[in-house]
């Protein structure tokens, strides 16, 4: 535990300090919207755009990127099934069952454990479930706060998106990356865009530590949604890492290891952006799950990268 330990400890300390700087509130609210609009429009990009250029594919990767999809799509099936068992009447309770947020806290914490030489397995195990919050996660979150879906809404946020845009362009080039005469001009570009990503880990460990609040009075719904999604999120990588990842495709246990880090992180934390902000039960609901497994999936994490080997 203490060596798995060791490479991710900067990244639990950026937590901590941005945790401890909320405390002496030093930065205004508007500060930390632009330090994460930062990493959203522009560090984030880059460091999706070098994954998706790395990625290693094939035709036996629509299968993962299917199975994650479809993983998603059941999970969110079951939360509505398991709600009233819970006693949760939330329409939120099922949404935050499928989904990971991996921009803002998986890549973080898999390129600390796992190295940026592998950024091109995350970003492969990535991929399904970023279709399934894009095309229905975000349906359900505008159903939910305006009464009907628009698929024209979901078209425009898919490709006017800076990390879509990202993604597929990675995608497109990384097909023709082995037929590319590498030129220093190149070279340039590339350590730029590097430069530009390794902005990512610091400015959301440090914005996301900055911005957990836990309400202790709202905890019971909270801890009861959370116990739930990673019990299923648990039962169901092991059983695609054992059925697909390992057996069927045979791919390199660095790509279990992926899936378990993703499977591990908390809901996208774009269910809290797309609420209806007036409804404040929901919106405290929701907030206060999502900072607090975020603290739990940090932990879980951590412990699965010394034990899940």
């Amino acid at each position: 535990m203490i060596d798995t330990l060791l490479p991710v400890l900067p990244v639990v300390l950026l937590f901590v300090a941005g945790f401890a700087l909320q405390k002496i509130n030093f930065f205004s609210s508007e500060a930390i919207v632009g330090i994460k609009r930062i990493v959203s429009d522009i560090a984030l990009p880059a460091l999706m755009f070098k994954a998706f250029l790395s990625i290693e594919a094939s035709s036996s990767s629509i299968i993962l990127v299917a199975a994650i999809f479809l993983t998603c799509l059941v999970m969110v099936a079951l939360g509505r099934f398991i709600a009233p068992l819970v006693k949760i009447s939330s329409p939120y309770f099922s949404i935050m069952m499928g989904g990971f947020e991996m921009g803002m806290l998986g890549y973080a914490l898999f390129l600390a454990l796992y190295g940026s030489e592998n950024l091109g397995k995350i970003a492969l195990v990535d991929l399904g479930q970023v279709l399934f919050v894009f095309f229905v996660l975000m349906a359900l979150l505008i159903k939910e706060r305006d009464g009907v879906q628009n698929p024209k809404v979901l078209v425009k946020q898919f490709v006017s998106s800076p990390v879509i845009i990202a993604i597929l362009s990675g995608l497109i080039l990384s097909f023709f990356a082995d037929r590319v005469e590498v030129t220093p001009l190149l070279q340039s570009l590339s350590s730029f865009i590097d430069m530009v990503g390794s902005l990512t880990v610091p400015l959301i460990a440090i914005s996301i530590g900055y911005t957990i609040h836990i309400d202790t009075g709202n905890l019971a719904l909270s801890v009861k949604t959370i116990v739930v999604r990673k019990i299923l999120a648990l039962i169901f990588v092991l059983i695609l890492n054992s059925l697909i990842v390992e057996s069927l495709l045979g791919l390199d246990r660095m790509y279990s290891y992926a899936m378990m880090v993703m499977f591990l992180t908390p809901p996208p934390f774009v269910i809290s952006i797309f609420m209806k902000q007036s409804d404040k039960k929901n919106m405290d609901y929701v907030a206060n799950t999502l900072s607090l497994e975020t603290v739990i999936s940090i932990i879980m994490i951590i412990a699965a990268a010394a034990l899940y080997v």
